[in-house]
């Protein structure tokens, strides 16, 4: 086929047009573009998709704090305080109870702690059943009586006292008592006794003992 000179020209410059209308060539960046965020509105973004450079991170969430709960707190349990007819020696007859005619909270150690003074005595039959006293620690622990000393045992016998009052003065324990001499009957105490006992650091030692006839029968 024979070409002329004008016609090779004419066909160079419908090639060049052809191919920027193909979509081969490099687009137009102003032309035809999605409108989307300029420099300036990436800038000033706060959050994500802003510019790495001025983008300020969110705040990171805090996970409530978690609130222990309160330590129980200890509760003492007091132990039950047992009545004195169950701490009181026991009644040398099966079936006889301890009676308990007095209870006195004194010092009687000197130790500036009140102790216990439990007067007792036994059920009796016929006529009475003499007194003693004994003493229990001020200082252990009320479910847990501690016997220090029992008074009125070494005369238990030869007076058969039946305590009536109980006195301490600085330390002296003071016991006013009817009694029952040799020639009297048991039902009938015929004497006035007093006596005075002292705590030695293990017992208590009797320092004094008075009597005197009673006049009249209260028994």
């Amino acid at each position: 086929m024979r070409f002329t000179r004008g016609t090779l020209i004419l066909s160079t410059t419908a090639a060049v047009a052809l191919f920027a209308t193909s979509g081969c060539g490099p687009a137009d960046k102003s032309a035809g573009a999605a409108p989307g965020p300029s420099a300036t509105t990436a800038k000033a973004g706060t959050g994500f998709g802003g510019s790495p450079e001025t983008s300020t991170p969110p705040a990171p969430t805090k996970s409530p704090e978690k609130t222990e709960a309160p330590e129980p707190v200890a509760t003492k349990i007091k132990k039950p305080v047992p009545a004195w007819k169950d701490v009181v020696k026991p009644c040398p007859y099966e079936g006889q109870e301890p009676e308990i005619q007095k209870v006195v909270k004194k010092d009687a150690t000197k130790d500036g702690v009140p102790d216990t003074l439990v007067v007792r005595s036994c059920e009796a039959t016929t006529s009475y059943w003499a007194s003693t006293i004994e003493v229990f620690d001020g200082t252990a622990d009320p479910s847990r009586p501690k016997r220090i000393g029992t008074l009125l045992s070494d005369v238990f016998k030869k007076d058969q006292p039946v305590v009536t009052e109980v006195l301490l003065n600085k330390g002296i324990v003071g016991v006013k008592a009817y009694g029952t001499s040799e020639k009297a009957a048991r039902a009938c105490p015929d004497l006035i006794l007093f006596y005075r006992y002292e705590f030695n650091g293990s017992g208590f030692d009797r320092i004094w003992r008075d009597a005197g006839v009673k006049q009249e029968c209260r028994l």
